[in-house]
């Protein structure tokens, strides 16, 4: 009879890093990584960390048909809904690199955190649902609407991410 060998007990040699190495550089060339996939997973785990609802971007404000094409126009005006709130956000460019968000709420007072890639600021809504951030660097940002309100569910909601 021969004996049984179990491999999960057997301390990895020499031959068996060199072969996982080069099944690792292999897989690096044939399958890479998607770009945009680490952000998309952050987002993920920021929204099961939260436990919060996720806003769905209802309206863009440009007429014209959306084709993936490498000319494109940026919507100036999204409204995205989501929870018990509904959030318009209008996007204005003050420079090449910043841009002005003017934004009004539906739903109830909340607190609106605004996260860019290096930095994350708050504001909460006037009275009319109003609320501004500005200056923002152009790149991908999301909001995040806290409600103040305790009869609103308690619930935050957040947007999907978006470039500016």
């Amino acid at each position: 009879m021969s004996a049984h060998i179990d491999p999960t007990t057997m301390p990895l040699d020499e031959s068996d890093l060199a072969l996982l190495s080069a099944l690792r550089t292999l897989h690096a060339e044939l399958d890479p990584v998607p770009a945009g996939l680490t952000d998309d997973v952050k987002f993920a785990l920021t929204v099961q960390a939260l436990h919060a609802e996720v806003a769905e971007l209802t309206r863009l404000s440009a007429d014209r048909e959306l084709v993936r094409s490498v000319d494109y126009t940026r919507a100036e005006t999204l409204t995205f809904t989501g929870g018990a709130f509904t959030t318009m956000v209008s996007i204005v460019g003050i420079g090449p690199d910043d841009v002005r968000i003017d934004g009004w709420v539906t739903g109830g007072p909340v607190r609106i955190e605004l996260r860019e890639r290096s930095r994350t600021s708050a504001v909460e809504v006037d009275q009319d649902g109003r609320f501004a951030f500005e200056p923002v660097s152009r790149g991908l940002v999301q909001f995040v609407l806290y409600p103040l309100d305790e009869n609103a569910g308690g619930k935050p909601v957040i947007t999907p991410s978006i470039d500016l």
